[in-house]
């Protein structure tokens, strides 16, 4: 996920999350769902199941592993459209959702997504900036530590939220909440 981000991004990415998730009538702890998103940002999603019945050679994107495609924005003149694989669980749609959408709300400029060999080409700092606002997006900071404060189960957070274990993770990490974890596990038990 993210590496290192330019100072002061975290902070931006925050303010973006809460602007959105206050349009959207949602509070910083509760779950965001990415098609109401998407909608209220006038953004299409379309499956690649759906695409792959239009186009069958993109069928073979369709694989539900690691290192199919999970999601991509494709642009007709200036509008926008998510193209979601859909082989892949909820989870993991949401948060690739999530990502692109977050390109967009950084006005990320679009490019070519493979050069002229067809090898991948790639901005890392703006896919770390796009990993980063998603994860906030579906998982605030405030909400992330507050799992932890709560003490709630991963899997119940999981479910709340519809993320992945591996976004649990990432933001548990990114906004602190880790970190604070660690530190009231080191501390002492009062005793009664």
């Amino acid at each position: 996920m993210a590496g290192k981000l330019r100072r002061g991004f975290h902070g931006e990415a925050n303010e973006i999350a809460e602007s959105i998730r206050a349009e959207l009538g949602l509070g910083n702890f509760d779950p965001l769902d990415p098609w109401k998103l998407a909608a209220h940002l006038d953004i299409e999603i379309r499956k690649l199941s759906d695409i792959a019945v239009e186009e069958p050679a993109v069928s073979c994107l369709l694989e539900g592993d690691d290192k199919s495609l999970s999601a991509a924005t494709v642009f007709r003149g200036s509008k926008r459209c998510i193209v979601v694989n859909d082989a892949h669980g909820l989870p993991r749609q949401c948060s690739s959702i999530c990502h692109e959408l977050a390109h967009g709300l950084l006005l990320h400029t679009p490019a070519i997504a493979f050069n002229a060999s067809g090898c991948r080409h790639w901005d890392q700092e703006m896919e770390d900036e796009a990993d980063c606002l998603g994860g906030k997006l579906l998982l605030t900071d405030q909400a992330a530590r507050g799992l932890v404060t709560r003490n709630v189960p991963a899997d119940a957070a999981q479910r709340r939220y519809g993320i992945s274990p591996e976004m649990l993770r990432y933001r548990l990490n990114m906004s602190g909440a880790e970190r604070l974890r660690q530190r009231k596990s080191r501390q002492p038990t009062a005793h009664r």
